[in-house]
Order: C-alpha cells, then sequence, then structure tokens
C-alpha cells in the first residue's frame, strides 16, 4: 500500500462511504417493511439521511485532519474561503437540520413562510419544495406551481403550521340580515347546519386537541359551531365559527352557504340583508 498517498485516510475514506451508503439502504428497506404511514415514514428517512449525511462528513474530515496536519494553515484558509463562499448552503444545510430536530414542519403539512403558501412535498438539504395555494387563487387551493425556499428562510422568521399537532382550524361563515329578520330562526339554521357539517370529525378533533394538551399548555376551547351577533350600520351580521380541515375550507364554505340559503327560502322571516345607497337628484337650474 507504500504507492497510496495517505494510505489510512484513504482507505479509511472508502469505507466509511461504502458503510454509509449500506446502511442507508438497510435502513431504507426496514422502514418500508415497519412503518406504513406515509408522513412518519418520509420523516424516518429525511432525519436518518440527514444525520448519516453529517456523521460520514465528521468521520472523513477525522480520517483527514492528522496526515493533512502540516498544511494546517494552508487549508485553514482555504476552509475559511469555503465557509464564506458557501454560506447560504451552509445555512441551507442547518436549515434542515433545524426543521427535523424542532419538527417544524413535514411532508404533508400545509405551511405559511412569509409570503409563500403551500402544501410541503419535500424537504430536501437545500431547498423545501411546496405546491403553492393562494395567490391568484382563491379559498386556500392549489394554484399548480411549485415553490421552492431555502432551507435557511426558517431562521428569523414565523412559521405558520395549519396542521402540525392539530389537523383542524377555526373558520367563519357571514350571513347578513335585515333588522327586522328573525335573529333566532336564523342563528339555529346556521348551527344546524354547521353542526351537520361537522359531526364526522368533531369526536376526532377533540381527541387531538386533547392529545395536545399532554404537550402545550392550551386553554379550553369550543369546538362545536358557535354562533356570534353584531350591528352593522346597514344591517345584523351572524357570523358562525365552527372548525374544518384546512385543505378543504373553500368547500366547506360553499357546502355551508348553499344547505342555509336553501333553508332560507321556506323561512319567511328572515330577510338576507344587502349594502343600500341613496340618491338624491336636482333639477338642473335655468339658465
Amino acid at each position: 500500500m507504500s504507492h497510496i498517498p495517505y494510505p489510512v485516510a484513504t482507505l479509511g475514506s472508502i469505507c466509511a462511504i461504502v458503510a454509509a451508503v449500506v446502511l442507508h439502504y438497510t435502513v431504507r428497506a426496514y422502514l418500508n417493511r415497519r412503518v406504513k404511514d406515509p408522513r412518519e415514514h418520509y420523516r424516518r428517512s429525511k432525519s436518518f439521511s440527514t444525520f448519516l449525511g453529517i456523521a460520514t462528513a465528521i468521520a472523513l474530515i477525522l480520517l483527514w485532519s492528522h496526515p493533512l496536519r502540516s498544511r494546517g494553515t494552508f487549508l485553514g484558509l482555504i476552509g475559511a474561503g469555503v465557509a464564506i463562499a458557501l454560506r447560504d448552503p451552509l445555512l441551507s444545510i442547518a436549515g434542515r437540520i433545524a426543521i427535523f430536530a424542532g419538527k417544524m414542519y413535514s411532508a404533508g403539512d400545509r405551511i405559511q413562510l412569509e409570503t409563500l403558501s403551500g402544501d410541503v412535498i419535500d424537504v430536501g438539504f437545500f431547498y423545501t419544495r411546496m405546491m403553492e395555494i393562494g395567490n391568484w387563487i382563491g379559498g386556500d387551493q392549489a394554484s399548480g406551481r411549485i415553490v421552492q425556499m431555502p432551507n435557511s428562510k426558517v431562521f428569523g422568521t414565523a412559521i405558520f403550521n395549519y396542521t402540525q399537532n392539530f389537523s383542524y382550524i377555526w373558520d367563519e361563515v357571514h350571513l347578513p340580515i335585515t333588522y327586522d329578520s328573525n335573529f333566532d330562526s336564523a342563528t339555529r339554521i346556521l348551527l344546524d347546519v354547521g353542526g351537520e357539517y361537522t359531526k364526522e370529525f368533531l369526536k376526532g378533533a377533540q381527541e387531538e386537541l386533547e392529545e395536545m394538551r399532554r404537550y402545550f399548555l392550551i386553554s379550553e376551547v369550543e369546538l362545536k359551531p358557535s354562533v356570534f351577533l353584531k350591528i352593522t350600520s346597514n344591517w345584523v351580521q351572524l357570523s358562525m365559527r365552527y372548525v374544518v380541515d384546512p385543505k378543504k375550507r373553500r368547500s366547506a364554505n360553499s357546502f355551508i352557504y348553499t344547505e342555509v340559503f336553501k333553508r332560507l327560502r321556506t323561512a319567511k322571516d328572515i330577510k338576507i340583508a344587502s349594502e343600500t345607497m341613496d340618491l338624491t337628484l336636482r333639477a338642473p337650474k335655468a339658465a
């Protein structure tokens, strides 16, 4: 092996890389067999690949630090230059570590970061990829564009996660009615429709909320639909608050309004209000 420069470091590097590749495929096969939940499979796979990549890099640095110590000053200057040149990529790698270590988000989560909103489809070493929602599309639905943002964005920026720990958000629908309408009847209609929509998942939402209380200090909140009344200068506004899957907010709105308007057709004592404008016409003065 005398003809191989730095034989220990060279052969050690080869062994480390081969071991990393074998371990990667072994763990992947294990996860494929044992982990059935796609989101959990993705999270564990990405977390392990991040750990394995860092461990392999540390092993290579340790293997080569001894044979190259005589050139330490030169290599140190090169390393400093490389660190400055690769500042953003290194920050993105650190961001990936923070994302998985801090459980900020994972594939399948719906998040908002600054002005970007979307469903996470992949968290790579350098970029997070999202299916964009909103923009020119209303109702938090997909626009069809794939957004790539550097993982370093997670540092110093608020991340809004719609689905982590609790799979639901609160939303509201508003019903403007005239002052002489029957408020009680309108309220009952809203509550009946809201209860009909949420009955399938309300129990599951309550269980998720109770599970969150094991880890976070969360005050008591009402999950059943509730209606609030507000007097405006033009009408009485009834607002119904209810829980909904964040990815079904638009369809939920459509269902609730459709059912409410169907029932209002037969309600003689409830009138939908609209904004009015008074016009005063004046005849032109004679010349």
